[in-house]
């Protein structure tokens, strides 16, 4: 024998068995709360098993917190007036129009047990022999929000602690330039919104010399902060030499050491590396690169020379043997060390701010001071991409020889 689908509508077994297997309380109650008719699942919901909650209010039957603590039926507590259950109820009885998904975050008493429930719940008029109800469907989101807390807390905990690594990591960058005759550095250190890789310094050698570094970690986050600050520390230890009071060690001495003790299969990553010093008496410079934007000679005549001897980023090939290269700065010349992260920044229409608009900033405003160039070019880089955020952090530093 077939069974057609308007046989199963009028069937009160399907009915109840399409009821029992919903994942939602149904309640169908009168305007004062008294429940008419309930399913299985708000007796689960409620832990109820025990007692019929038909002809009861809702409130005293779920364990309000207002009826329980005020020890008065639902509806008569003083709260009540503010029960956003009850006057969606009351408006959905009166003018016949449904409500969806309103939010209800409450404490119930369960088992005498004060329990903090997520729940929504949507509202239907409904009249059945002549007599007007509301049919009142619940939905417990308890778990799922609970889950959304703890993942919120966790998320606070994470941003605590990088904006803790943040300022670590500022702190390892330069607080004052060196003393220099001849020599006069400012810098500027802008940090994307992600913590990033960027370290930057000014040490002193000898009463003569004075030594600039800058480092690139590739990528973003935790992890490329603690590399950049190891290799931080480690540019600081005797054991390379790169360090206020100690031996002098050459660029290439400084970029061989760093490959032997960083190789990639040693932290999964690499890093890009431009160590420059420079003799006060003389202007004569040295520099060593290892996959670092080429640094910048802004001549005080506006003339730019970019220097472009490089070798692989620290980590990528172990058996490379680094050299440097040398160059002169004549007084009032300046020499430029940067991180990508100024090149790269976009305007809305996604477009790189590009080594050929730093450069023509950097010719236009030889002149200037070492601070007031570090601005200048910052202002322009930022002014170029406007309000869009910047993702890679920005690192600018500048050395003026005055001879």
């Amino acid at each position: 024998m077939k069974t057609f689908l308007k046989d199963l509508r009028e069937s009160n077994e399907f009915l109840n068995l399409l009821l029992e297997n919903m994942d939602q309380a149904v309640l169908i109650v009168d305007e004062t709360f008294r429940i008419f008719q309930v399913n299985n699942y708000f007796y689960e919901m409620f832990d109820k098993a025990s007692e019929s909650v038909v002809n009861k209010r809702f409130g005293g039957v779920s364990g309000c917190v207002h009826s329980v603590l005020e020890n008065k039926p639902c509806g008569e507590a003083r709260a009540c007036k503010e029960c956003i259950l009850q006057a969606t109820v009351i408006r959905t009885l009166a003018e016949k129009v449904p409500a969806d998904r309103i939010p209800l975050n409450r404490k119930f008493y369960i088992n005498n047990q004060p329990v903090d429930k997520f729940m929504q719940f949507s509202t239907r008029y409904i009249s059945f022999q002549g007599k007007k109800m509301i049919l009142v469907l619940i939905y417990d989101i308890t778990e799922v929000q609970q889950q959304r807390i703890e993942l919120e807390r966790k998320q606070a905990q994470i941003e605590s602690d990088l904006a803790i690594a943040a300022e670590i990591q500022k702190s390892l960058l330069p607080q004052a330039a060196p003393p220099s005759e001849n020599v006069r550095v400012a810098w500027k250190f802008e940090p994307s919104g992600k913590i990033g890789g960027d370290i930057f310094n000014i040490c002193r050698f000898d009463k003569n010399r004075i030594g600039l570094y800058m480092l690139d970690v590739c990528g973003h986050g935790v992890a490329a902060a603690l590399i950049a600050v190891t290799v931080s520390q480690f540019l600081s230890s005797r054991r390379t030499l790169l360090c206020d009071s100690s031996e002098f060690e050459s660029p290439q001495t400084v970029l061989n050491n760093l490959n032997h003790v960083f190789p990639f299969e040693r932290f999964d990553s690499f890093f890009s590396i431009l160590h420059i010093t420079i003799d006060s008496r003389t202007g004569m410079l040295s520099y060593g690169n290892a996959g670092h934007p080429p640094p910048v000679i802004v001549r005080a005549d506006e003339g730019i020379e970019v220097l472009e001897e490089n070798g692989p980023v620290i980590g990528a090939d172990s058996t490379f043997f680094y050299e440097e290269a040398g160059g002169r700065l004549d007084p009032g010349d300046k020499v430029v060390l940067y991180t990508d992260g100024i090149l790269e920044v976009c305007d809305k229409d996604g477009n790189f701010y590009g080594k050929d608009r730093f450069l023509e900033v950097l010719r236009k405003n030889a002149r200037m001071s070492p601070e007031e160039l570090v601005e200048t070019v910052y202002s322009a880089a930022k002014g170029f991409c406007g309000d869009i955020e910047i993702d890679d952090d920005i690192s600018l530093l500048i050395a003026e020889y005055s001879g």
